[in-house]
């Protein structure tokens, strides 16, 4: 069903998914998204606050239901987003649930769990920010770009179901 609707612009990250290659669709990820939003035009690469708040409630909820339906409902922003509800928006605990921090440690890069075994949620992670950046980066401004975007995601929920 989705197959024969999808826009080219995601038949890459569809095709990684499919093949379960998890490390390389998460990359697509972050580069469709820089694109839909217009930042890979841009030097630094990082999505603004802007960039979230208006970014497309189709092309995200296209992203999210592929994410879904090739990880057995494991991965994908609707995941992230129900954890996120149920721990009330504390995102250290978000962060716990679904694998980014161990204990008081947040992991690299290099850890991230790139394979159907990992905790529900786990992926995709690198929209953010580019895998270049330390884990210190992105846990001192991750929770920030991760509100954004959930709360962009819920909106888009709900407008979706509105319909």
């Amino acid at each position: 069903m989705m197959e024969h609707t999808m826009s080219n612009k995601f038949s890459q990250l569809q095709n990684l998914l499919v093949t379960k290659n998890w490390q390389e669709a998460d990359r697509e990820t972050r580069r469709v998204m820089l694109m839909i939003a217009g930042a890979d035009k841009r030097d630094n690469l990082l999505l603004t606050q802007q960039d979230i708040e208006k970014f497309s409630c189709n092309d995200l909820i296209i992203i999210d239901r592929l994410w879904l339906q090739y990880s057995q409902k494991r991965f994908g922003f609707g995941v992230i987003n129900n954890i996120y509800q149920q721990v009330q928006g504390n995102y250290v605990e978000l962060a716990k649930i679904v694998g980014w921090r161990i204990g008081d440690r947040w992991l690299n890069y290099d850890n991230i769990i790139f394979d159907i075994s990992a905790p529900a949620g786990h992926l995709p992670v690198s929209w953010l920010v580019p895998t270049t950046f330390g884990m210190y980066w992105q846990a001192r401004f991750a929770r920030v770009g991760w509100e954004l975007l959930l709360s962009r995601f819920h909106s888009c929920c709900q407008i979706s179901t509105n319909r």
